[in-house]
């Protein structure tokens, strides 16, 4: 698949592909759908459980379905409109490529718990005669060297995002494989894929149970939060000294909702870097300024 990707590509730049009009068409409308989507009233609709968002921590989406005030900033819009748009590139790109699509934004349905929870995947592929289910995703430059990149198991061992749970629920609602990721660098437009591993029926059974319990969870457990913010630290002359700060918990970083659980987070350029422009991070307790 990457290769035909990138043999098109080649192509293009070399201006020796023409891209057929019905394909032009179904782009322009795809980025209209886009645009109309993250400039609604919609996106403010009351949240509701969905495949996409199962993998994330019970806490977050209790939260969530408690319609509790966003802590967004004004730029994430844009963030979801970019991912939007270079989502209809890629498929643009794979439809003129040869590769065959079985289906695209397909809606689908699972039951768990007892309760009907429903999703819409990106794409089912025809690959070597066989139909898998595929996540199309923006990545960050180092989301895409470091993670993606990486393959399956990294994906796995830092999953904030529940990428995992939702392939695999796809493909359970629609009774065909998880294929994986098909992954555009949105800086470089690099593209990277990442395959699910081929026997992966042990695993997906696992995943089942979870996403059960994980709505059971979120139906009838009391909320709490189950991270602990950390001490800031550094090291001078190999000893460890730690700041009066402490920082927020990596999952919750990734929350909408975090000021309901840190009532005084701010976020503030890392204290303990000594880079030129130091990174920005969240803070719990930011009690000192410097070091």
């Amino acid at each position: 698949m990457l290769l035909n990707i990138q043999d098109f590509l080649e192509k293009a730049v070399r201006g020796e592909v023409t891209l057929p009009k019905h394909l032009v068409k179904e782009f322009k409308e795809s980025c209209g759908t886009a645009v109309e989507k993250q400039f609604s009233k919609q996106r403010n609709e009351p949240e509701k459980l969905r495949m996409s968002g199962l993998g994330k921590p019970v806490c977050q989406q209790q939260l969530g379905l408690q319609q509790l005030p966003k802590q967004s900033s004004y730029n994430n819009i844009m963030r979801f409109l970019f991912g939007d748009l270079i989502e209809a590139v890629a498929m643009l790109v794979m439809k003129a490529s040869g590769i065959k699509i079985i289906a695209e934004q397909k809606p689908c349905e699972l039951v768990l718990n007892g309760e009907k929870i429903k999703g819409t995947l990106d794409v089912i592929l025809d690959e070597d005669g066989e139909n898998k289910v595929w996540d199309i995703k923006s990545a960050s430059p180092y989301a895409f060297d470091y993670k993606f990149k990486r393959g399956y198991e990294a994906i796995k061992d830092d999953d904030a995002f529940g990428y995992i749970m939702q392939g695999h629920l796809y493909g359970e609602a629609n009774d065909i494989p998880f294929g994986g990721w098909i992954v555009v660098n949105k800086s470089t437009g690099e593209w990277a894929v990442v395959h699910a591993p081929e026997d992966q029926m042990e695993e997906r059974k696992q995943i089942i149970q979870q996403a059960n319990d994980t709505v059971k969870a979120i139906r009838t457990q009391k909320f709490k939060v189950p991270f602990k913010a950390e001490w800031e630290t550094y090291k001078d002359k190999g000893e460890v000294i730690r700041t009066r700060n402490k920082l927020m918990p990596k999952m919750c970083t990734f929350c909408d909702y975090k000021s309901h659980c840190w009532k005084n987070a701010t976020y503030q350029p890392k204290i303990t870097s000594r880079a030129k422009s130091p990174p920005t991070v969240w803070y719990t307790t930011y009690a000192q300024k410097s070091i």
